[in-house]
């Protein structure tokens, strides 16, 4: 009988800081950091050593080696030397007994646990509740006062969010986004969206719907009129404590106030413009059609000085020497020098640019706008000339820019050069709403209305919506060229082979699925030669359906994305359509030692020939050279006469056998070199109901076949509802088979 013997519990006892040294057996080797050392040294100087260190004897003289609490020791002697404690002051160890002094220092470090953040922000938060400020906080822990104005922002959150973050249903970058406002409400509300979508919110995406609506402090209307005018004029500001130091941080709430605020400082500006032009006006925002619509008169250019002509004239004389170096003879010291060359002549050009003036005659016709600029400062667009004011020749013709009547507005700008208003460029869009006398905003709410009600009626009308498919699907891959759609779907034609091979007439032979692509004379397209887009659509409706079920077909098979079965990522969905449609892959195409052999490992190939021709074929040539078995390969394969050294079931064997990921579910890999390999047992996989034994399903064909009962029982002839399609062409790409069954989405509503 085995006597149990509980383990001895190590003595607690004080020893001097001064007896304490780290034990080189201290698991911890690297330092967590300054940051974390403060915030240790902040936290023992505040709350006193809240757990003990674990130590051993280390000699006889008293002194001992710290095992565990390498860190709380650091701090301990840190704050000595500060004379917060006394060098000899007392601290209480936990004696570990001698021989397994690395696994108790490991296993100290290892078995600890975080707190976790949503509990640490709580824990803030009722510290502050307590009364103890922001300093107080972070001087107790260590940390700058920002952290703790970050984790309190944390402990503003919803409870719901709060218990979300430790559900792990959002993660801290996503509570944090949340956290820009202190709005319960408004937090809620975009919490109650995104939860209900179905997928993981993100932080960018819940930061956008908290701001919408806000203007963000770095928008150009708020460095017009800045943030400390709009707070003085009590504008609230939604402040992101966790932005970086390049993002964002700061939205303005009240777009109103700022507007106002905007308006007000345009204003001001306008008004004093106005003691010298006609007029002023204050824009918010401008663009090109609201200037277009005015005449213009042009400052006098300025005039360069004599000394900057001669200035200009010695640069351009350096430069054109610079240029006409040769590449060997640059440096990077006259690379600099040409450049600052180039700097200079733009400076001189700027300067002589802002010595234009507008002539008094300018002043008495002209006005201008006083407006924000893209940078956010004041913008002035001078000598603008309204419609009214345009200068008028005697017979009422166009306008005069020499002579002309003494009197009226033309005889006060005699002298001035005035440019007739821009014509805007048509706007069909806006026509159309004038001539149906509906506004921009109106235009809207009637779209979205109306839009509506065809999307309703359109969900239970499976001809309506059949053909508008058809008629986009079609132009967008047989003819690309065409522009504007009634649906927001995406339809290309994928790439036919890869690029590398795009002009290689040998991948012909390998690829005869292109040539059976290539053959569209079966296809219907006299509607596509139609003049309009309504003629277009008017002509298509009109097809047969089996027409419209070839185009279907068709169009839909030439933006299949290219995949092998046993590729990491290929959608089980194309491969239950390779099932379904039965192809014999063996038939269509044989492999040749250029093609595919040649490409294989030799003991690839030997494995092949062992599972197909036969284990005497391949160990009669397993010593020769890969391309002697590469070639003999390619005989064996190949359709025609049994080849010698071949039996005929070994031939027939190899006719049957499909290239590697050809088959659907084909579970083969590939080469370490990236080349193909055979499949798992070096035959076709043949698909259920092909003529061939079915192999046993994969978990993904066993989850596709669990999806689509339905499909699976009509396939068996189980009499259910089918919607019948005649048999799809050979020259379409596909082999020609019995009655093909309309997938369940295509079907229409009842």
């Amino acid at each position: 009988m085995t006597n149990t013997v509980s383990p001895v519990e190590p003595a607690i006892r004080e020893i001097p800081l001064n007896h304490l040294s780290p034990a080189p057996e201290n698991a911890r080797k690297t330092s967590p950091g300054e940051a974390a050392f403060a915030e240790l040294k902040a936290s023992i100087a505040a709350h006193g050593l809240l757990e003990n260190l674990v130590v051993r004897a280390d000699g006889g003289n008293g002194s001992f080696a710290v095992l565990a609490g390498g860190r709380r020791l650091a701090a301990l002697k840190a704050l000595a030397e500060d004379g917060a404690l006394d060098t000899d002051c007392p601290v209480p160890c936990r004696i570990a007994p001698n021989g397994n002094a690395g696994e108790l220092s490991l296993a100290e470090n290892v078995v600890r646990v975080a707190m976790h953040p949503a509990d640490q922000v709580e824990a803030f938060k009722a510290l502050a509740e307590d009364g103890l400020s922001v300093g107080g906080i972070a001087a107790r822990f260590g940390v700058s006062e920002r952290t703790v104005e970050q984790r309190l922002r944390l402990g503003n959150a919803a409870p719901e969010l709060i218990e979300a973050y430790r559900a792990d249903e959002i993660d801290l970058e996503t509570l944090k986004a949340f956290a820009v406002t202190a709005d319960h409400g408004r937090q809620q509300a975009v919490w109650k969206r995104v939860s209900a979508q179905g997928y993981r919110p993100t932080a960018c995406q819940v930061k956008r719907m908290i701001t919408d609506e806000r203007v963000p402090a770095s928008s150009a209307i708020a460095r017009f009129v800045g943030i400390e005018a709009y707070e003085a004029a009590g504008g609230p500001v939604l402040r992101d404590l966790f932005a970086g130091e390049h993002e964002n941080g700061v939205w303005l709430e009240d777009p109103a106030l700022l507007n106002d605020l905007a308006m007000q400082k345009l204003q001001a500006a306008a008004g004093e413009l106005a003691t010298r032009w006609k007029w002023a006006e204050a824009v918010l925002e401008m663009d090109w059609n609201a200037t277009a619509r005015f005449g213009r008169v042009r400052p006098e250019p300025g005039e360069l000085t004599d000394e900057e002509k001669a200035e200009i004239e010695r640069l351009r004389n350096r430069h054109d020497e610079l240029a006409n170096l040769d590449d060997d003879e640059w440096t990077e010291a006259l690379a600099e020098e040409a450049g600052k060359i180039d700097a200079r002549i733009d400076e001189i050009e700027d300067q002589t640019e802002a010595r234009a003036k507008f002539r008094a005659g300018d002043f008495a016709v002209a006005g201008c706008i006083a407006t924000v600029g893209r940078d956010g400062t004041l913008q002035v667009i001078q000598g603008l000339v309204k419609p009214e004011d345009m200068p008028k020749e005697a017979g009422g013709g166009a306008s005069q820019q020499n002579g002309g009547p003494a009197n009226g507005i033309a005889g006060r700008i005699e002298r001035s050069s005035v440019s007739a208003p821009a014509a805007p460029p048509p706007d069909p869009k806006a026509e159309a709403r004038e001539e149906a006398g509906v506004g921009l905003g109106l235009a809207d709410d009637l779209r979205a209305v109306r839009t509506a009600l065809v999307k309703a009626h359109l969900a239970s009308d499976f001809e309506a919506a059949f053909d508008l498919v058809v008629f986009q699907m079609c132009r967008a891959v047989f003819a690309p060229g065409y522009r504007g759609h009634a649906l927001d779907i995406d339809f290309k034609e994928t790439a036919g082979r890869p690029t590398a091979r795009m002009n290689d007439e040998d991948f012909d032979a390998w690829s005869p699925g292109e040539a059976m692509l290539a053959d569209r004379s079966h296809l219907p397209f006299g509607w596509m030669e139609e003049e309009d887009d309504a003629a277009c659509f008017a002509a298509l409706r009109t097809l047969p359906r089996a027409d419209k079920e070839k185009l279907f077909a068709a169009a839909t098979a030439r933006t299949v994305k290219g995949q092998l079965a046993f590729e990491h990522g290929a959608r089980p969905e194309l491969e239950a359509t390779v099932a379904r449609l039965g192809i014999d892959f063996a038939k269509h195409v044989r492999p040749t030692a250029a093609m595919l052999w040649s490409r294989t490992r030799k003991d690839r190939i030997l494995d092949t020939a062992r599972e197909t021709l036969g284990a005497a074929w391949a160990s009669a040539r397993s010593k020769c050279k890969k391309a002697d078995i590469a070639k003999a390969m390619e005989d064996a394969f190949a359709e025609g006469p049994v080849p010698l050294g071949v039996t005929a079931m070994a031939h027939a064997a190899a006719l049957a056998w499909t290239m590697p990921g050809f088959a659907a579910f084909d579970k083969g890999g590939a080469d370490g070199d990236g080349s193909a390999s055979a499949n798992g047992n070096g035959r076709t996989e043949a698909a259920p109901g092909n003529g061939h034994d079915s192999p046993a399903k994969n978990p993904v064909e066993q989850s596709i076949a669990g999806a689509n009962g339905a499909t699976d029982a009509a396939a068996a002839g189980d009499g259910g509802p089918r919607a019948a399609v005649p048999a799809v062409d050979p020259g379409d790409g596909h082999d020609a088979g019995g009655v093909t069954e309309v997938p369940e989405f295509l079907r229409r509503v009842s």
